[in-house]
């Protein structure tokens, strides 16, 4: 380096001068980084730069005057690559270019195999001849490591593919067993029990033939219900969009409902103006009103109202749907399009049927629809739907009217028809249903005492005791209990903490959750108990006498 910067002070044209330039040439062979080997037409190492020597852990004494491929570098090198790096220097001194990847040892100062981008260029005298041959490689460890994870994630990658292709065939199977298996079953005891009642059986018989008709259009609904939400989670729900009246689809529907209506003494006002013309699937329209009207009549008191308008502006059409029941507390409505929420677990309002996916549903088909979907309070105080419909959804094709058929038409009214029957089915009242047998669960681990507080609840509840608060949280959310008994002693979990969790799920909001206050300096006091989330706190001394009073109080919503 020193040399070649004398030099150049030296002369007036180093680019021109042949000193100069030979230093040039020696300063980028020791200071590159790559594997540089001079080669004679036979293979043998006549110089090397000093980065190979150092990848390698070698003196120059140790590789000067050997064939390449007998170097340390290639100790280790299977036969293969061995025989193509021979082939390839003979290539080279022919005059041919070679280039491949070979694994040598070059990682670790010679203690690691490495690979080379290994390229062989013969080098030519004046006269033409190839005089020698040059073997330059640039390590790529590095990219081949990569190239090799990739590689396995690829495999990987395309073995979750098959899976999951297995998945969806299993998922397409089940959903069509579904579609058949469960569906045709359930639609011929729709069918008889319809038949039977038309006979005029006697009281006895009817009250049970409608209790069968309602559990049997209630488990329909569901299966309906849950297969559009697995369609519309994988992606598959799609609209039928027609050009057709949105005023006469929401007018046909809701004079459906009126007889219904009437039979209630319910006051259905329809405020609809004569066209409105938009371009919307009619069969998932039918089912939004469809399903807002039966949850608003249901909710509305004997003697109540339910309105149902339609406004139009440039753009979009407003669908609002309002009764007169007990509305829907504020806490609640971000919850009640949620899937499985149905009575006080959904809405805020009183238990109804179903598996609570009849609002998820109407949402789903809003947003398919590109619109949206508020909950508010109405001016009587009940609940409010509004629902905005753009009259041409986003993404619909811009070609000519696209007119409904009739298939279409039947499927929307055969839709409202249906859900039409469950309400009527559901508000005619099954009184000879048995009562309900509530559940308690119990976490106690005092000794004795959940015995004396089964013994107190008696016959009167399906009774359940946790080993300890943990066991306590998944019984709870397993069994759904009427109220869960938080003792003094609940494990390695305090009941403040399990009071909190019970507090905090969602899914247990209807659990009743009482505390038992002790008398130890270590136990919480009514106060911290409350704080966490306890309804009721009861002492729990003299327990051989609580069992009465905790299951009366258990059983009793605040």
């Amino acid at each position: 380096m020193d040399a070649l910067r004398a030099r150049m002070l030296e002369v007036e044209g180093p680019q021109e001068d042949a000193s100069t330039r030979r230093l040039m040439a020696q300063v980028a062979h020791a200071k590159s980084s790559s594997f540089i080997a001079l080669l004679d037409g036979e293979g043998h190492v006549l110089d090397v730069n000093p980065a190979a020597l150092i990848a390698g852990g070698l003196d120059r004494g140790e590789v000067i005057g050997l064939p390449l491929w007998a170097t340390p570098w290639w100790a280790k090198t299977d036969d293969a690559a061995v025989s193509a790096l021979r082939q390839a220097v003979s290539g080279a001194a022919a005059g041919r270019f070679a280039r491949f990847d070979v694994d040598v040892q070059i990682e670790g100062a010679g203690q690691g195999m490495g690979t080379l981008d290994l390229l062989l260029r013969p080098l030519r005298g004046r006269d033409g001849q190839v005089a020698f041959v040059v073997a330059e490689g640039r390590a790529i460890t590095d990219r081949k490591r990569v190239e090799q994870r990739l590689a396995q994630q690829n495999a990987e990658l395309s073995a979750l593919t098959q899976r999951l292709a297995r998945v969806h065939d299993y998922r397409e199977r089940l959903l069509g067993e579904l579609s058949h298996d469960l569906r045709a079953p359930l639609q011929v005891v729709i069918t008889r029990s319809e038949q039977l009642l038309r006979g005029q059986p006697d009281e006895s018989a009817r009250g049970q033939l409608v209790s069968m008709r309602l559990a049997a259009l209630s488990a329909l609904e569901q299966i309906n219900d849950m297969l559009e939400q697995v369609k519309a989670d994988h992606g598959e729900a799609r609209l039928t969009l027609v050009d057709a009246d949105l005023a006469q689809a929401v007018r046909t529907v809701a004079e459906q409902f009126e007889p219904l209506a009437a039979d209630r003494e319910v006051e259905l006002a329809l405020q609809i103006p004569d066209a409105v013309s938009a371009r919307f699937d009619v069969e998932r329209v039918s089912r939004i009103v469809s399903n807002l009207l039966a949850n608003a009549i249901r909710h509305a008191p004997v003697g109540g109202r339910v309105r149902c308008a339609l406004g139009v502006g440039e753009a979009a059409a407003a669908l609002t749907v309002a009764d007169n029941g007990p509305g829907v507390p504020v806490e609640h409505r971000d919850k009640i399009f949620g899937r499985f929420r149905s009575g006080l677990d959904g809405d805020g309002r009183s238990a109804g049927a179903g598996a609570g996916l009849g609002l998820a549903i109407v949402r789903e088909f809003v947003e398919l629809h590109g619109g949206d979907i508020a909950l508010g309070e109405s001016e009587d105080g009940g609940a409010l739907f509004t629902v905005t419909l753009p009259l041409r959804p986003p993404g619909s094709a811009a070609e000519g009217r696209v007119p409904a058929t009739l298939a279409q038409h039947a499927a929307a009214a055969q839709r409202t028809e249906f859900v039409r029957s469950q309400l009527e089915a559901e508000l005619s009242g099954i009184t000879d249903a048995p009562p309900a047998v509530p559940t308690v669960v119990i976490v106690e681990r005092v000794p004795g005492r959940a015995d004396s507080i089964l013994a107190g609840i008696g016959d009167g509840a399906v009774t359940c005791v946790a080993e300890d608060a943990i066991e306590a949280l998944r019984l709870a959310v397993e069994l759904r209990p009427e109220a869960l008994v938080v003792g003094t002693d609940t494990g390695d979990m305090p009941a403040t903490s399990l009071l909190r969790r019970l507090a905090a799920d969602d899914r247990l909001t209807n659990l009743r959750r009482v505390a038992l206050a002790g008398e130890r300096e270590a136990d919480h006091s009514p106060e911290e108990l409350i704080a966490a989330g306890a309804q009721l706190v009861l002492p729990a001394a003299a327990a051989e006498e609580l069992g009465g009073r905790l299951w009366a109080a258990a059983t009793t919503q605040p």
